[in-house]
């Protein structure tokens, strides 16, 4: 009878596998680690010691690893989400910017602000296998849904590359209409909205025609608001995951804005901590994470409820987050 009830226990051990744990990671910008996030209970479990002036962070698409781009050893890190232990280290170019993983997960894309150019890097090796020149200040880069392009964009050179991820050759630029700081992709890979500096705001790009169709202004500042720092309006963009609400930072307001898609009205505003610099929901989309990079902490937003629901203390000058959830 015991052997029946012990087999009984191991069928249902092996049959129903433990709960894949998500984590959230804070690169703190000013500092020289990741700061760990439990994005259940909104409790740190973890740092990790990176080098000064983590900068890029992008995880790999089963979630088993995440990258970070480190400007004060310009280098890019490979991190193992299960043991949070560096794996892999690659010397890149001078001022490594947001990174992001191709979608089969065999390269990563460096953007090099000081160089005017990107790095792509091999996940095996190790190695930079590829550097291509663009326009001045590469500042951030991102992989659509789909994985058939690769977007890197240039603050001062205002411009956006479009990359082949299967050639890493440029297949064409996009002229939005000034400094182009963090975008947004929608799903189809038809739209991005993108931040630009001296927008208090974003503009709506039609990525099939390559131009602005759109620009959307957020609520006016008060008259006295000083100039933030590099004209930073508006920072960190995010779509929820089912694509129906945008969410937008405001660096001066210290706040967030959500707006509905596709018609882009505003419903809500929430107040964060100073300047808000980046945004990253979970995977059911139920909480967005905003690093404020002026308080050393991470604001927790309930997006239903549209308010926040923690503040989460953190390391110097939080900027890039990302929640991981490792597949099975």
């Amino acid at each position: 009878m015991r052997g029946i009830i012990a087999l009984l226990l191991m069928t249902i051990f092996f049959a129903y596998p433990k709960e894949t744990r998500s984590k959230l990671y804070v690169g703190n910008s000013e500092g020289d680690d990741v700061t760990i996030i439990d994005p259940a209970s909104y409790k740190v479990i973890g740092n990790i010691k990176v080098g000064h002036k983590p900068h890029g962070l992008a995880a790999s698409p089963r979630g088993d690893r995440i990258y970070v781009s480190v400007e004060g050893i310009n280098s890019l890190l490979a991190i193992d989400t299960s043991t949070d232990e560096i794996v892999g280290k690659a010397a890149v170019g001078n001022t490594p910017n947001q990174v992001t993983v191709t979608a089969d997960g065999k390269f990563v894309y460096v953007p090099l602000r000081t160089e005017g150019a990107v790095d792509i890097v091999e996940t095996a090796s190790m190695k930079v296998i590829k550097r291509v020149p663009l326009a001045e200040w590469p500042h951030n880069s991102y992989t659509s849904a789909n994985g058939k392009r690769v977007y890197v964009t240039t603050i001062n050179g205002k411009k956006i590359f479009a990359f082949d991820p299967a050639s890493h050759n440029i297949l064409f630029e996009i002229e939005p209409g000034g400094k182009v700081r963090p975008i947004a992709l929608n799903k189809d890979d038809s739209l991005m909205y993108v931040a630009l500096s001296e927008l208090h705001g974003f503009a709506v790009v039609d990525i099939k025609e390559r131009k602005t169709i759109k620009r959307v202004y957020l609520p006016e500042l008060p008259p006295d608001t000083p100039k933030p720092y590099l004209d930073t309006y508006t920072h960190g963009l995010g779509l929820m995951p089912d694509g129906k609400e945008l969410w937008v930072t405001s660096c001066p307001g210290a706040a967030i804005y959500a707006y509905s898609v596709p018609d882009l009205k505003l419903l809500a505003r929430v107040d964060v901590g100073k300047f808000p610099n980046w945004l990253a929901f979970t995977a059911d989309g139920k909480t967005l994470f905003v690093s404020n990079a002026e308080s050393d902490t991470v604001s927790a937003i309930d997006v239903g409820g549209k308010k926040v629901a923690a503040t989460i203390p953190v390391g110097r000058a939080p900027k890039r987050l990302l929640v991981v959830t490792p597949k099975n």
